[in-house]
Order: structure tokens, then sequence, then C-alpha cells
């Protein structure tokens, strides 16, 4: 097995908290006079962040990452935290936690909110849930075609919207760059050949209402459940499959239980690294500036890595003992899904999403 698969198949976690030094909370007081107020307001200012040509305090971020040590997304999460601490000089220092130790991505995303957790990845289906309204388009299905069209709209303007909306939106976090996981694929205990072999398969979802109506208009049957009890469900035929990137589908061994796998590709997540709104608060401007660079570098880095680890997941199948099935063709696919256009698409919604699909 090549080294990003042995890699991906590995798992260890740790957790702990600490908090950013020199920081302190806001402090209030009860109806004060507009003069006392101003005073306090810009006393504020000059707490959180330093003043222009003043030092920097050290500061130590906490980096999490859901996923396990040895997946890709982990080793993006910690190159990402490499190149801060190399870029700031030791003026940044980052903790690194993998494992979702915190809990799943909701309780992550509250923590960010709290400024309990500095950085994340999040995914905008998440997000969604947190007040980010604008990125709502990319979680309908099929919106991206491939990898290529994914990241001519990260580059484009409506990609750079969508990374500041985060913020804009009043999610209380910062979007920092846009990255990907690849394509979303059904995996089956039984074959699955074509878009009528879903039918009736029970298909595990994550428990919103935008994936349990596309896995209905699909055919399929719908079944929410936490994503830590799912190998267990597929083992004991609760559920008939589900859905996961290729790296989540080889790093969880779900080929154990369900070889099976056609690559209709129904959703390309768009994530993001987000850092709190409070966190980001309190870093000098040259800070900040170290957090955007190292991001835009890790951008790059996680679009050549995750291909490259792609087509070492696709060239092991045979060794795993997975039968994949390709969809050249998507048409019908797409056609079976309009009723989810219509249900969440908003006239805001539907325009961006006709700006993403007029991309070439």
């Amino acid at each position: 097995m090549k080294k990003i698969l042995s890699v991906l198949l590995s798992a260890a976690m740790v957790m702990s908290l600490t908090a950013c030094k020199g920081s302190s909370e806001p402090q209030t007081t009860a109806a004060p006079s507009q003069t006392t107020a101003a005073a306090g307001t810009e006393a504020m200012a000059k707490e959180e962040a330093p003043a222009a040509g003043q030092a920097a305090e050290t500061v130590t971020l906490k980096f999490v990452e859901q996923m396990p040590d040895g997946h890709i997304m982990t080793d993006t999460l910690y190159y990402f935290a490499d190149k801060v601490e190399e870029l700031s000089g030791g003026s940044i220092k980052v903790e690194r936690y993998s494992g979702g130790q915190l809990g799943d991505d909701t309780a992550m995303q509250e923590g960010v909110q709290m400024g309990t957790i500095d950085v994340i990845r999040t995914e905008f289906t998440t997000l969604v849930n947190f007040g980010a309204k604008k990125v709502e388009v990319t979680t309908l299905p099929y919106v991206i075609r491939d990898r290529d069209h994914f990241w001519k709209m990260v580059n484009s303007d409506v990609g750079q919207e969508l990374l500041a909306s985060i913020q804009e939106d009043g999610t209380q976090m910062v979007g920092l760059c846009i990255i990907e996981e690849g394509s979303r694929h059904f995996f089956t205990k039984d074959p699955v050949n074509s878009l009528g072999d879903l039918a009736g398969k029970k298909l595990r979802v994550q428990n919103t209402e935008m994936w349990l109506e596309i896995v209905k208009s699909l055919g399929a049957s719908p079944t929410p459940m936490s994503f830590s009890e799912l190998y267990t469900a597929l083992q004991s035929g609760v559920v008939d499959g589900a859905e996961q990137p290729l790296s989540g589908f080889v790093s969880q061994k779900f080929y154990e239980v369900c070889p099976n796998m056609i690559l209709d590709g129904h959703v390309y997540p768009v994530e993001a690294y987000v850092i709190s709104e409070i966190t980001w608060n309190k870093l000098s401007d040259e800070q900040k500036e170290i957090i955007r660079q190292a991001a835009k570098e890790t951008q790059t880095f996680n679009r050549e890595s995750i291909q490259e680890a792609e087509d070492e997941i696709m060239e092991s199948f045979d060794e795993l003992g997975v039968t994949v099935v390709e969809v050249p063709d998507k048409s019908e696919w797409v056609d079976a899904v309009w009723p989810v256009y219509e249900k969440f698409g908003s006239d805001e919604v539907l325009a961006l999403l006709k700006r993403i699909q007029d991309i070439k």
C-alpha cells in the first residue's frame, strides 16, 4: 500500500484546552455616560489589538480537526499550523488537536464562536446552521461538476464572496481560505449500478432537512444517525449504505462492510478554515497577515495533496475488494434532484447557483 493510503488507515487523537496569552474579556457596565462609554470602547480596542508599530505579544492558538491523525485533512491542518509558526518567527505558537475530542462539527463551531477554539476546518453545510446564508448554494446537489470546476469557482468573484460572507452573515467566524476533501459518493452493501438501484435502500445521512430531501429525491430511504454509529449500523444491516468522500470511505474502513461504490458525486462539499472572531480581534495586523498568508499556502497544499490521495485510493480499490461504478452521464441524477432546488432555492441562492454553473 502506498504511503498516503497507509497513513489514512491510522488513527490517534489528543485534545486539551489552552487560551491566548495576554487576552482579556471585554468589561461591561450598566448605563454608562456617553463619555464613559466612549472611553471604555477605546480602552477595549487597545486591549484587543496592539497599536500600530507596537510589538505583538506571543499568542498560542488551538487548531482543531475532526478527523484522526493520518487522515489527509489532518495532515492539511498540521501543514497550516506549521506554516503559521514558521512565518510568525515564533510570535504565534500553535497547539494541534485531532480526532474531534471536543465533539462533532457543531460542538467545534460553538467553541469557535465562544473563543475556546481558535481555528477549525468546517463544511459550508454546517455553517448554514450557524447563520451563514449565502454559502447555502454550495450545499445543493450537483452544483460543482468536478475538481477543475471547484477550483475555478474558488478563485472567482463568487468564491471570494462566499468566503467573506461567513463573517458578514454574523457567524462570529472569519473565513481564511476555501479548501476541499473531494466529491461525496454513495457506497452500499449490495451493488448499485444505476440510479434505479438506489430505490428503497436505507442510506445513512446527516440529520439535516437538505440531506433528507436529497436522498429521498434519488429514490432511497434516508436514515439519519450519528457518524460514530455508522460502521456498526452497516455491519448489522440497520442501514444498507451511506455516502462519503473517498478519503473518509477508506480511513474509516467502510469498504470492509460496504464494498460497492458508485461515483455519482452528488455533493462536492465546499469547506473552509475559519478562525474565531474573538481571537481574530485580539491579533495584531501583522499576525493577521501571517495567518492569511499561511492559509493561502495551505490552500495550494490542499489542492495538490487531495488529488494525489484520491489517485492512490482509486488504485488501491482492487486490493481492498471495492467494486467501483462510474457515472459518465449524470443528467438523470440531476433531473431527479430538481425538487430539492425548488424547495431550498431562494431567488438569491438560484442567482448564485447560475453564476457558479456558468463558470467554465
